[in-house]
């Protein structure tokens, strides 16, 4: 078993930032806080498939009700936010388990075809979200001919 130090060694540093990053790294290190981030737990799942007339977009939202979902579309991402709210009903509860996650989800979705923004509609059954997004066609991605004029 190799034996790993706590402390990694120092560089040769020249530049004050390297330092300073490098001093930030080695204080992380030692408290024993973790370097990566903790998952977000209210990113909901997607599933995107196109056909050759539009595009899908699934996105589970279990227990978010219809009202509490906000749909907007800038350019070519497709943003939904949403909130899902706990649902007790007693205030003097005491939980043996919760896993289920409570508050804002959200999730941005890149399209990657030209879209008709004013076409597009979106449907909530069964806690999932479909959106469906009428495909366009890119008149930017056709080749053509230009004529060069004299003057």
């Amino acid at each position: 078993m190799a034996n790993i130090p706590k402390k990694p060694s120092r560089r040769n540093i020249s530049n004050p930032d390297d330092e300073l990053n490098q001093f930030i790294l080695d204080n992380l290190m030692e408290s024993g806080a973790p370097l990566q981030p903790e998952p977000m737990t209210n990113v909901p799942s997607v599933d995107m498939y196109s056909t050759s007339t539009e595009i899908i977009i699934e996105i589970e939202l279990p227990g978010v009700k219809k009202e509490d979902i906000d749909i907007s579309i800038l350019r070519d991402v497709l943003t939904v936010r949403a909130v899902k709210y706990e649902l007790f009903e007693e205030e003097k509860v005491n939980y043996v388990c919760m896993e289920r996650s409570f508050g804002k989800i959200v999730r941005s979705v890149e399209i990657p075809y030209s879209v008709d923004s004013a076409r597009i509609k979106a449907v909530y059954k069964n806690g999932v979200l479909t959106v469906t997004l009428p495909r366009v066609e890119d008149k930017r991605s056709k080749s053509r001919s230009i004529a060069v004029e004299t003057h």
